[in-house]
């Protein structure tokens, strides 16, 4: 066969700690898992898959439709004991972790409620601590499970974006989510994977139809096949591959990840990705995954199959995404996407190896350009701007311009800085150093700021050194340093001073910060510290009346603070 189809030189010098790596996944496909009940005593409808593509991470679960509401009850499924309890206006919400005897920890995320020996549990270590928030570790002793417990109902609580049970099955041991479809979670699937689109990617010295730049093709869909408007590609040289897919089960429209991406070339399987299991420490590298410009310009993602040097991502199953097509050449290629339930799309097309173009000689990066290579640490200096990048930062080799912009208003910092784009990913977080204007030296209310290209500007950090003021960002783009003197607002949603709230269940108020965002907040009952329900989401914060809302009157007292200090304290009288 006179086409080559060759790994890249990266992979060359990786290739052992890729066989490794490739021994590891197999091993874990052919594991036998302990099989599970359902943790719902509903019918199992997922609205989102493990490993799927989500910002800046993979989805470490399944979640589970629990009919458009709350209030579904949660069951263990299997015996162990609760080893860990959180509470959270962000991420998981109200969450309860089982580790089991089998060598396996359940996870059951975005709980409105607890059962009552956990709930009591829970809320008497609120008090202690006199905070809403909560990480609790627990021992074995302390909360005996057995198979069917009552856990608590499902919600919508921490970042949740509706109603659901958040659901992870992770090796006790390592901590590394794997797919709790493994263990005998049952949902009805008959539809194939849907594939919405291609790119093509040309390399280094390579072409895909005469260009050097990436081609993105739209894929149809006819008579239970896919297909492109045209499906031969002239190309040259070093090519990859990227894929937009998506899944849908049966008698639902949401559009969850696949399970697997297969790529061949002339029937041989080159590249495979397959959502098994992954490390924490892993999650992040899907930036790497996909193609993140394109993301970042788009809002869709495309399954890259060059694998960049410095991304350790376990899900990969076989790594030489990248071929090579030299003139005179014939490629048949097909990807192959399954779900779970071995449904399966496949969409075909046809490379042809032609002359490589001749192209205008890229020139030399002037000497405003930080050029990082072979996952090297690099300081940046501009006059009042330091970035300290660390070791393997990026994914490949990356070069970034630093530069200053004069025409920003309203900034306390010398100027606003520029580094490299967003459209380049990083992995790991780097300090940023801007020189604050003389006359804000003592300014409590300045801090370092980001600014996106919808113009939302985020709060990076405020600690002062010396006349810098210093912050960590794994985000590329304009850093300035702004200042925040707007309070957090306070807004009573069913009281009023001197009202009665002789027929509420509870006390709501809505808490928001315009400027940096709300720190702390806490609210009293006759200066005596109650448990507020927060809800960042809906900037809710909810007190369920309690006998410490006593008979007669009674101050109610909430306080809120933002990131750099300003307080906003609202008091009134309530009658019960």
């Amino acid at each position: 066969m006179n086409k080559i189809i060759k790994i890249n030189r990266i992979m060359k010098a990786k290739l052992l700690i890729y066989f490794v790596l490739l021994t590891y996944v197999s091993f874990a496909q052919n594991e036998t898992y302990p099989q599970y009940p359902n943790p719902v005593n509903i019918p199992v409808s997922l609205s989102a898959t493990f490993a799927e593509l989500r910002s800046n991470a993979f989805h470490a679960g399944v979640d589970i439709r629990t009919q458009g509401v709350e209030g579904k009850e949660v069951f263990a499924v299997a015996d162990g004991y609760v080893s860990r309890i959180g509470v959270s206006p962000y991420g998981y919400g109200k969450v309860i972790y089982i580790t089991h005897n089998d060598g396996f920890t359940s996870v059951y995320a975005h709980l409105s409620k607890f059962n009552k020996k956990i709930n009591d549990f829970v809320k008497s270590k609120q008090y202690e601590d006199e905070s809403f928030a909560q990480t609790i570790f627990l021992e074995k002793h302390q909360f005996p499970i057995k198979r069917g417990d009552y856990l608590g109902l499902t919600g919508n609580s921490g970042s949740s974006g509706g109603p659901h049970l958040h659901y992870e099955i992770r090796y006790t041991k390592t901590q590394e989510p794997v797919n709790p479809l493994y263990f005998g979670l049952k949902i009805k699937d008959t539809r194939k994977p849907t594939i919405k689109g291609l790119a093509i990617y040309p390399l280094d010295n390579s072409s895909v139809n005469n260009a050097d730049s990436a081609m993105y093709c739209k894929v149809n869909y006819e008579n239970n096949v896919y297909f492109l408007d045209n499906p031969v590609i002239e190309v040259s040289g070093d090519i990859a591959f990227g894929i937009n897919v998506f899944d849908q089960a049966d008698g639902a429209n949401n559009k969850n990840g696949a399970y697997s991406v297969e790529l061949y070339a002339d029937n041989e399987l080159i590249y495979k990705i397959i959502s098994d299991k992954y490390s924490y420490d892993e999650t992040r590298y899907i930036n790497s995954l996909i193609d993140y410009s394109h993301y970042v310009k788009n809002n869709e993602r495309f399954i890259r199959t060059e694998i960049d040097e410095f991304n350790k991502l376990k899900l990969y199953e076989k790594r030489n995404g990248v071929i090579t097509v030299n003139q005179g050449d014939t490629v048949e290629m097909s990807f192959v996407i399954r779900d779970f339930n071995k449904n399966k799309s496949k969409l075909n097309f046809t490379l042809i190896g032609t002359e490589l173009p001749e192209f205008e000689p890229k020139g030399v990066l002037p000497r405003s350009y930080y050029r990082i290579t072979n996952g090297e640490s690099r300081d940046v200096y501009l006059d009042g701007f330091e970035a300290q990048i660390p070791e393997l930062a990026f994914y490949r080799n990356v070069s970034l311009k630093a530069s200053r912009i004069d025409t920003m208003q309203n900034i306390y910092s010398d100027f606003a800085y520029r580094l490299g784009t967003e459209e380049i990913p990083m992995h790991k977080k780097m300090k940023i150093r801007l020189r604050i204007n003389e006359e804000y030296i003592d300014d409590t209310l300045i801090y370092v700021a980001t600014i996106d290209k919808k113009n939302n500007i985020s709060f990076l950090g405020n600690s002062k050194v010396d006349d810098f003021i210093e912050a960590k960002t794994n985000k590329l783009g304009t850093y300035f340093i702004a200042r925040d003197s707007i309070r957090p607002s306070v807004i009573p949603l069913n009281f009023k001073d001197k009202g009665s709230v002789a027929e509420n269940w509870s006390l709501r108020v809505k808490i928001d910060d315009l400027g940096t965002g709300i720190s702390k907040y806490a609210m009293y009952i006759n200066d005596q510290w109650v448990l507020a329900d927060y809800d960042a989401k809906n900037k809710l914060l909810m007190y369920q009346i309690d006998n410490r809302l006593k008979p007669g009157h009674n101050v109610i007292k909430v306080i809120v603070s933002d990131m750099v200090g300003n307080e906003t304290v609202y008091t009134a009288v309530i009658l019960r």
